[in-house]
Parts: C-alpha cells; structure tokens; sequence
C-alpha cells in the first residue's frame, strides 16, 4: 500500500479509534452551499441523521467554509463529518479533482500552512473570478439582479453568476452560461498543479483521492495507465472506487486497478443537494475501510469475509443499454 501519512484528524480530534459496524452507512463526498450545492450544514445534518449515515465528509469545491459548522452539529447528532474538500487540480493537460481528507480549516500546526494557504489563494481566486464573470455580463447588456439570491450572503462564487445568469433568462444551461462568460473575455475556472496540492496535503497529514475517476464527462475516464503515469508524478494515496455514477462493473474496474497498486478506495454521492443531481447514499463503510482506517475509524470485517461483490449495492447504477449499431463502436482495451 502506498505510504499514507497519519492523519491530524485522526490523531488529534474525534475519530481517534472509533469503531464501526461492516455495514455502517457512510459517505465520503457531499457538498454544501459554500461552493455550488443546495445543502447548508443543518440541512445536510439532518438528511444524514435520517438515512442513518453515521460518517461523512464535506469535501466542497475549493473552500472549507462549511467543514467546522458541520462538524459541530454533527458531533451533536452522532454524525462524524471527516473534513475535507474537493480541490481543482491540473495534470496531464487537464483539470481533475483531488479530495482532500482529514485537514480542518482551523488547524494551527506549522505542517497545515502550506496547504491552508493553497487553500486560501483558490477560495480567493474563485471569488476574483465571480466579481469578474458579473461585470462582464453585465457590461454585456445583460443584467442579472438574482445575484443577491444566488449567494444567500455568503462569498460570491462563479457558480453563482451562472446560476443567476439562468434565472434572468439570458440563458437556459450552466454550460450555456459558462460559455457565455468565456465568448465575453472571462473565465470561471482555476486550477493549481496535482504535485503541489498533493505535496502541501502530505505535508498536513491529508489523505488524497481522486475523485470520480470514472466520470468521462470531465474529461476521458482514468485508466490503467494513466494512473500509472500519475503515480510516477506524484504519489497519490487512493481514487473514488465507488461513486453514485458506476455500475458494477465500473466498481470492480476501479477496486481492482487501486488494489493492485495498494492505494485506499473511497466512497460518495457526491451530492450537492436534494436529489441534486443524487441524495446522500449510504455507502458500506468496509468498501472503504482503508481510507476510514487512515481517518481514525476501526471498520470490522464482514462475517462472510467478503468486503465486496457486484450485486452487494443495491443503488448501483445501471448499464445503459447499446443499440445494435452503438454495440459495433464499441472498443475494449
């Protein structure tokens, strides 16, 4: 297994040593209103509760704004929130995202400056661009008074233009409105390279996953040997083995790609909202007992002795089914 630094996390705040059932309801990927979801932290909170989630990590994009509120009323409802947060990254010549476990916004050790600052310079950046894309569009002759509703008095964020520019009617789509912004001169994104991200999380004791390798919607989905490459430019701990996208067999795909190589396996939604685009899934916390060990959480073995196998989620997302000419495209490698 890939050398996995201790987590602060796990050493110095709640999870120390805390023990869960095989089957106990996890998920290692939500996100709140402090980046582009729906969820504030009482709202999310009290989803978890429901469903019997009983471990969870806050991992929205690029900030850290909701990780201690959701912690504390977590810690109230006996719902462990991990902190964490989604980080854009570069490699390869595109963007991916790196989840970032086990670093709280508020640690003060030494070790945690470097990846704080990172932290502080993209939540800056996000904002700058924010600021940015709304002139333009505006300046465009469109108007787009929703911002105010959009943010909720929080930090504007780009998604929030977008979101507002949809609610004037100047266009129907997120995608149309990112387009939008870049055709006027602006941007909406910022990234920073995954050897950096990767180093300042190391040095903080994080634990690094990437996130939805499977997801060809970002870009090509991850294989075997661009993990490999990957490896070799920056030593990763683990990617997202289950995610509310994969079928059965995306899943066996990617646990057996990180299980040869001895990286950690993560599991989440990745909700942003109610049914936005998923709800919190309560994911078995042995599909990811690794990484939870990594987090301070003592995961026991299933009875049978099997961690996983397809048919165990019944969740799984479905194979789509091919038309008789899509099947002749079809390539396998």
């Amino acid at each position: 297994m890939q050398d996995v630094p201790t987590s602060p996390y796990s050493t110095n705040h709640q999870a120390s040593g805390i023990r869960l059932d095989f089957d106990a309801a996890v998920d290692m990927h939500l996100h709140t209103y402090a980046s582009d979801g729906f969820w504030s932290p009482s709202a999310l909170i009290d989803d978890l509760v429901a469903r019997g989630i009983v471990v969870a990590s806050v991992c929205d994009h690029d900030t850290q704004d909701s990780v201690l509120e959701a912690i504390d009323l977590g810690q109230r409802r006996g719902v462990r929130i991990v902190p964490g947060t989604e980080v854009t990254v570069r490699w390869g010549g595109r963007q991916w995202h790196l989840l970032v476990y086990g670093i709280r916004p508020d640690d003060s050790r030494p070790e945690a400056r470097a990846f704080l600052k990172l932290m502080a310079e993209h939540d800056q950046r996000f904002m700058s661009l924010a600021v940015d894309a709304r002139r333009r569009v505006e300046r465009s002759g469109r108007p787009i008074p929703r911002m105010t509703e959009e943010t909720g008095g929080r930090k504007p964020m780009p998604v929030h233009v977008l979101r507002a520019m949809i609610a004037a009617g100047h266009v129907p789509s997120l995608k149309e409105a990112a387009e939008l912004v870049v055709a006027l001169g602006g941007n909406f994104t910022y990234d920073t390279p995954l050897e950096d991200v990767v180093a300042a999380a190391h040095q903080a004791g994080g634990v690094c996953i990437l996130a939805h390798p499977g997801r060809a919607d970002l870009g090509p989905a991850l294989n075997a040997n661009t993990l490999d490459r990957m490896l070799k430019a920056t030593p990763l701990h683990g990617i997202e083995g289950h995610y509310r996208t994969y079928t059965d067999a995306d899943t066996a795909r990617y646990r057996r790609i990180a299980e040869s190589r001895g990286l950690l396996i993560g599991a989440g939604s990745d909700s942003h909202g109610p049914g936005v685009p998923v709800d919190p899934r309560p994911w078995r916390a042995v599909w990811a007992r690794d990484l939870l060990a990594q987090l301070g959480f003592d995961v026991d073995p299933p009875p049978d002795g099997v961690s996983w196998a397809p048919g165990m989620d019944p969740r799984v997302a479905k194979p789509t089914k091919l038309k008789r000419d899509e099947k002749r495209q079809v390539v396998r490698v």
